[in-house]
């Protein structure tokens, strides 16, 4: 019972945080100017204030610092040496990310510069795994505890697990870095209609804390950094539900991407439950960066083509759009979690997914082309 109590405080934290700074949050931003203004690309009608990410951080953050006085509840709840080392480095990162963020929020900072922050703040996640290459005995006496966040194995099928530190401790660094800076720019990309990126990642937090409670054993420290960024996730849609009165601007997007990044690697892999729950943005994000770079574009360059919009121009309204978007989350993400499916049907739930989505990003053109 104090094990299921302070599992649900974890998430009641950040959400009374969140839901608490937020109010002020605005009023702050309206006055010192803070506020995105309606333009051709951006579908909100009136100034908003953008850096509602402020008040998620400190949510998410707080939960996270509080939770370390858990064990004092239950020693179920007591950190290993190694996790506390990964909260540590999740923590830096996310200040750096913030930081840079919130810079961007103010002053439109050049793309590749922050394209080169989400790439140390990944190696920071990484942490004395890049030079520390050892994979040290967990509880159970087994090889898997490494110095950081890392990557170092995943499930896929017919070859059981791909173990990436065996292959080269290198390969298991990129894939990594590449995981936790993709996750950040795919949230970041959803951030383009009222309640979309924060209902999707709310969505994706608590299919990853519910897989990790259902482990044998259960993860039970693991599962308390997803309730965090779902406690946070879900008060910000008090607030960010169409009509939005604030967004959550790059600040609150870049970060929120990045923790959840790295809520799908922390503890263990769970590629294919974070793939299956994200697949829409996945897919969408892909597409972009093709398209765009097929056409000559930097593809990160800001445009008009993203899924969400092209169904807007289909006739659906936001609530609609936003809606399919996590109808989809919530279906695949269902899949993950149930053990009697297997990888090679949740592959194959994946592939049929993105298929999907290709084809209707391939015959929904959008209307119009804006830079």
């Amino acid at each position: 019972m104090l094990t299921i109590l302070a599992i649900s405080g974890t998430f009641l934290v950040a959400f009374a945080i969140t839901a608490l700074l937020v109010p002020p949050l605005i009023t702050l931003a309206r006055r010192e100017g803070w506020v995105a203004n309606p333009g051709p690309r951006h579908v909100h009608r009136e100034p908003t204030p953008v850096v509602g990410g402020l008040a998620m951080i400190a949510g998410l953050v707080g939960a996270i610092v509080l939770s370390a006085g858990f064990e004092q509840i239950d020693p179920a709840l007591r950190r290993s040496a190694f996790e506390q080392l990964r909260i540590g480095l999740l923590l830096i990162g996310i200040s750096i990310i913030a930081l840079v963020s919130f810079l961007d929020d103010l002053y439109d900072l050049p793309a590749l510069p922050r394209l080169g922050v989400h790439i140390i703040a990944a190696l920071i996640a990484v942490g004395p795994y890049l030079w520390d290459h050892t994979l040290y005995p967990d509880v159970l006496g087994q090889p898997t505890e490494a110095r950081g966040i890392i990557l170092t194995a995943f499930n896929f099928p017919f070859v059981d697990q791909i173990h990436l530190h065996n292959l080269s401790p290198w390969l298991a660094i990129a894939a990594t870095v590449l995981w936790i800076v993709g996750m950040q720019n795919m949230v970041n990309w959803i951030d383009g209609l009222d309640g979309l990126a924060a209902g999707v990642t709310f969505i994706a937090g608590m299919v990853l804390a519910i897989h990790t409670l259902t482990l044998d054993p259960p993860q039970l420290t693991i599962a308390l950094l997803p309730l965090a960024l779902s406690g946070a996730c879900a008060a910000f849609l008090l607030y960010n539900t169409h009509p939005a009165r604030i967004f959550m601007g790059d600040v609150g997007a870049m970060t929120i991407g990045y923790t959840l990044g790295i809520c799908a690697i922390i503890g263990g892999a769970k590629l294919a439950t974070a793939l299956l729950v994200m697949g829409v943005p996945l897919v969408d994000m892909a597409w972009l960066i093709l398209s765009r770079t097929l056409r000559g574009r930097s593809a990160a360059q800001a445009g008009r083509d993203h899924l969400h919009h092209r169904l807007l121009d289909l006739g659906l309204n936001q609530r609609q759009v936003v809606g399919c978007y996590y109808a989809l989350s919530i279906a695949f993400g269902s899949i993950g979690l149930f053990d009697f499916f297997t990888p090679l049907f949740k592959l194959v739930a994946l592939l049929v997914l993105g298929g999907s989505i290709l084809i209707v990003l391939l015959f929904l053109q959008p209307k119009t082309r804006i830079a």
